[in-house]
């Protein structure tokens, strides 16, 4: 028995082009097999085969008919649409080219240009992405907006753009990822969630300065989008803007005064610009509008007030803060180290010193600063072996960290003595 598998873009197509090769005016359908059942032919019909979506027919040819059907339809069928021939591209191409071959598989050049054939052509876009062929459905998807973009805004098609953008980032073609969020933007218009999108993968890859102005656009749309807004404030804040970073928490919090999230960014951009005095009072604004939003900012309200306070030399208020983010979260690698710090070098009380310094070293053992810390604290209560063997791990992991060296040539110093 031969068996042929025919594609065809239209379930039409399909009828149309069998009732030539059958000799039929009507096909005589067999419900038992879904498909057709005449002498020495038997035709499966099938939405796919082996991934590839179409209006499929599988003919099962047997006997002297079934090798003079299976002649015929290679005289009538086009020899694209078998299996063989069947264009199904593994790999990407010249766009032309790949064009080319989709018109022809799907009948685009036709007169018969309709809703299904560009829905099972869409189909097959996504089966090749979903396949981890991005590049291929970029291509194939990049037709389809080219020549029916009508189609991709219906039933929000649109998505799949969205799809294939974060497989590009994930790949590192973030060219590719922006391209594809522009085209859902055009067919999207409406909507701010591509340059959402877009604004996002500009941060992560520190393009501070489109993500900024990808914001501004998506905005335009939706002023009130509060992913925007952070992302807006991340871009400035990251590119070191601070300047136009306070105008627009000045105006944001000015327009929602009740939200706990801008105090903080307020106090956030403040501290980064050493002003540690104006930074407080924002940090504490935060905690007493005490919002929706406050507990998902209140840690690091926490750790800006201790490391303002550390830096104004009020160490008794820098603890006080550390001791609430640790209250929040007891493994904080940040406030474990300034309090080891705070207790080593300014109060000289080394039983706490120690205490948070070797918890930072058992929970983050990779970490050299912790090692480069706790190492200074055996340094100063005499405990010189401990001290070499914290500090020269230190040197090991952050070997461009001047502090560590001073902090070696200091014990060597002390072991001549």
């Amino acid at each position: 028995m031969a068996i042929e598998n025919i594609f065809f873009p239209t379930d039409y197509l399909r009828t149309e082009y069998l009732k030539r090769v059958l000799s039929q005016e009507r096909l005589p359908i067999d419900n038992n097999l879904v498909g057709i059942s005449v002498e020495g032919v038997k035709i499966y019909f099938k939405n796919s085969l082996e991934q590839m979506p179409g209006f499929w027919a599988a003919m099962h040819l047997d006997g002297e008919n079934g090798r003079k059907i299976r002649e015929k339809a290679k005289e009538i069928i086009p020899s694209y649409w078998f299996e063989k021939y069947l264009y199904f591209p593994e790999e990407v191409n010249f766009q032309r080219f790949m064009e080319d071959k989709w018109r022809q598989k799907y009948n685009f050049t036709g007169e018969d240009i309709n809703y299904k054939g560009w829905n099972i052509f869409f189909k097959e876009a996504q089966t090749h992405l979903e396949m981890g062929k991005a590049f291929v459905a970029y291509s194939a998807l990049l037709f389809n907006y080219k020549n029916n973009p009508y189609f991709l805004k219906k039933y929000r098609r649109y998505y799949i753009f969205e799809d294939l953008a974060y497989c590009f980032e994930a790949l590192g073609e973030l060219p590719k990822a922006i391209r594809c969020l522009q085209i859902q933007a055009s067919l999207q218009p409406e909507s701010a969630d591509p340059y959402l999108n877009m604004s996002s993968f500009l941060l992560l890859n520190g393009l501070y300065e489109e993500a900024i102005e990808t914001c501004l656009l998506g905005l335009m749309i939706d002023e009130d989008n509060e992913y925007l807004t952070n992302n807006l404030l991340t871009g400035y804040l990251q590119g070191k803007y601070y300047e136009i970073a306070l105008e627009y928490l000045q105006i944001l919090t000015e327009k929602e005064p009740e939200k706990s999230t801008y105090w903080k960014l307020m106090g956030d951009v403040f501290c980064e610009l050493k002003k540690f005095n104006l930074a407080i009072p924002n940090y504490k604004e935060a905690i007493a509008v005490n919002s929706e939003d406050f507990q998902e900012v209140e840690q690091d309200v926490y750790y800006g007030l201790g490391l303002c306070y550390q830096q104004l030399e009020e160490y008794s208020k820098a603890i006080k803060y550390y001791g609430k983010l640790l209250d929040k979260n007891e493994n904080d690698p940040a406030a474990l180290l300034n309090l080891s710090k705070i207790y080593g070098y300014h109060l000289e009380k080394y039983d706490k010193a120690t205490h948070y310094a070797k918890k930072m070293v058992e929970l983050y053992p990779q970490d050299g600063y912790g090692h480069h810390n706790l190492g200074l604290v055996y340094l100063y209560t005499n405990q010189f072996e401990k001290a070499r063997w914290h500090l020269y791990m230190a040197r090991k992991i952050v070997p461009e960290y001047t502090p560590v060296h001073e902090a070696i040539e200091e014990l060597k110093d002390i072991e001549k003595n």
